[in-house]
């Protein structure tokens, strides 16, 4: 019996996605291609491995044992494809690198601008995203490299090389403690702050989730709500100053965040992961 592969990898799709319809965009393949891979498979093997019958996907008990068997397979070849596509990235000279907003401190910055002096023939591609969805562009092969936060709640699996430490703060105008309780003021997030934060005390608070941390820092300013924003962006905002930290005794707390490259399993620790690292913690002066 010789079993199709691309048969094994749309039923591993629809399991872990947990429909047909989702499984086929994660393959970007149409539903019926997908559903009839996952009956073409079914009947090579002569047994149902999916049951239908209900709303949500359930698993036969032969679907059970050939989904753990199948898992392994499929991951390994991901990352056989992720190698090649690796050696023709090296050939081709072309990074992807991610940054999470939370951490674009005026170091990352310069790094950026100094790799591009470093690597004149690089093709870089440079992307800003919450760190949870910077694993997920790994864990896809959409980016080779991210500057981010790894500690956060996620199940994927990835390298990890730590950098430096980014303090983060509540700050509101002071006039805003004056006129309004913890659990009255409005809350200034930037996206992906519930991978890291526990709101649990302000639970209640009207909430605006935003994606650019000057803007935060202005909201403040104009008394709009109280802002989780790292210091490196209030030291680059000179309107900053009339900002103040938030009281502990509100259970807001100030937080450190480390940043660390993230980089796939089962590559290479490349020259650019190694400038990077060593730019970043210092060991290559900033002119």
């Amino acid at each position: 019996m010789k079993l199709a592969f691309d048969n094994l990898i749309s039923f591993h799709a629809v399991v872990t996605c947990g429909s047909f319809s989702a499984g086929a965009r994660k393959l970007g393949k149409s539903q019926s291609t997908v559903s009839g891979a996952v009956k073409s498979l079914e009947g090579m093997l002569g047994y149902r491995l999916i049951d239908r019958e209900s709303q949500q996907i359930g698993l036969t008990e032969q679907g059970k044992k050939l989904y753990q068997l199948v898992s392994p397979l499929v991951n390994k070849y991901r990352d056989l494809n992720h190698v090649a596509e690796s050696l023709m990235h090296c050939q081709s000279l072309r990074l992807r690198l991610g940054v999470d907003p939370l951490v674009f401190s005026p170091k990352v910055r310069s790094t950026l601008i100094a790799l591009c002096d470093t690597f004149p023939e690089l093709a870089l591609t440079i992307v800003t995203m919450p760190s949870h969805m910077l694993v997920d562009c790994i864990d896809r092969h959409e980016i080779d490299i991210a500057i981010g936060n790894p500690y956060h709640r996620t199940t994927r699996n990835f390298n990890i090389d730590e950098l430096f430490c980014v303090h983060c703060h509540w700050v509101t105008h002071p006039q805003q403690l004056k006129v309004s309780k913890p659990y009255k003021s409005r809350l200034l997030l930037l996206d992906g702050h519930e991978y890291i934060l526990n709101l649990s005390n302000v639970a209640n608070n009207l909430v605006w989730v935003l994606d650019d941390i000057r803007l935060m820092i202005e909201l403040c300013i104009a008394q709009k709500g109280i802002a989780f924003v790292p210091q490196h962006a209030l030291e680059q905002n000179p309107y900053a100053e009339i900002l103040t930290l938030y009281p502990n005794e509100t259970g807001l707390f100030s937080k450190q965040i480390y940043a660390s490259l993230i980089w796939p399993l089962h590559t290479e620790y490349s020259k650019y992961n190694q400038w990077l690292h060593d730019r970043l913690k210092g060991n290559i002066p900033h002119v």
